[in-house]
């Protein structure tokens, strides 16, 4: 900036001035004595000097500002570029905080996703267990249920064994008062029949020998054929009983000797 053009000398440009009241500065002498100095007035050479280095003051005080205002203006420059790269790395901040937010969100999901399938897979296991115990108790219980069947079946077979046996005994003492009964009203008559069913047993024997009681022996001495057959009367052979000899053997008809044995007989065998 030179000084010596009229329009770079005034602060204040020239568009402007006429909002301003502007006058020229007049420098006062330290001396009161001193005249006051006119600037419109022509200078002489020895203020010529002057002049020209309060001009030089001038010139290099509005470089000083020229200079630092375009250190401003670059500073400021620097400043909105370094604004707008950091708006620019916040942005891309931003977008990366978003998208990583997005992934964590994702694995948050996939996460909840996994372990809704553990846990289902864990229940579902936990519902199998629990199942396949229940079955086995169940199992167990029917188990010990059919033991305590077979058991009892025993015990009841063990019983009816018994009663079997009782109901047997029932029947052949039922059986002894009836062939009792049998006996005292027709003990004749069941000689007889007895007589003939063992003669009737006997082949091929040439004589044999039929004792009958002493109360008998009269209704089977008419009754009864007695070809080879000598009957004789005894005493010790109770009433409707017929005791057979030959040279076979001997036949004990006797009824109760008869019912002895078929009483033993069937006890053995229930």
């Amino acid at each position: 900036m030179l000084l010596n053009d009229p329009e770079e000398q005034d602060l204040i440009h020239q568009s402007r001035r006429e909002n301003h009241n502007i006058q020229r500065y007049q420098f006062k002498s330290i001396d009161k004595n001193a005249p006051v100095m006119d600037y419109d007035a022509p200078v002489s050479d020895a203020d010529g000097g002057f002049q020209q280095e309060t001009n030089n003051i001038f010139s290099n005080s509005f470089n000083e500002q020229n200079i630092n205002s375009s250190l401003e203006k670059e500073l400021i420059e620097k400043l909105l570029q370094k604004t707008d790269e950091l708006s620019s790395s916040l942005a891309k901040m931003q977008i990366q905080v978003e998208k990583q937010q997005l992934d964590l969100e994702d694995r948050l999901a996939l996460t909840k996703s996994d372990s809704y399938k553990d846990g289902l897979r864990d229940g579902e296991q936990k519902a199998k267990n629990e199942m396949l115990e229940e079955i086995q108790k169940e199992k167990q219980s029917l188990i010990n249920a059919i033991i305590a069947l077979d058991k009892s079946l025993k015990n009841s077979e063990e019983k009816l064994a018994e009663f079997e046996k009782e109901l047997a005994q029932i029947a052949i003492d039922m059986a002894r008062e009836v062939i009792v009964k049998e006996i005292e009203d027709n003990a004749q008559q069941v000689a007889l029949s007895l007589a003939k069913a063992l003669i009737g047993s006997i082949k091929d024997v040439a004589q044999m020998q039929l004792r009958v009681n002493t109360l008998d022996y009269p209704f089977l001495r008419e009754n009864l054929e007695l070809k080879n057959i000598q009957l004789e009367a005894d005493d010790n052979i109770s009433r409707g009983g017929v005791v057979i000899s030959s040279n076979s053997g001997n036949i004990d008809g006797n009824i109760m000797s008869r019912f002895k044995i078929l009483k033993q007989s069937v006890l053995e065998n229930t």
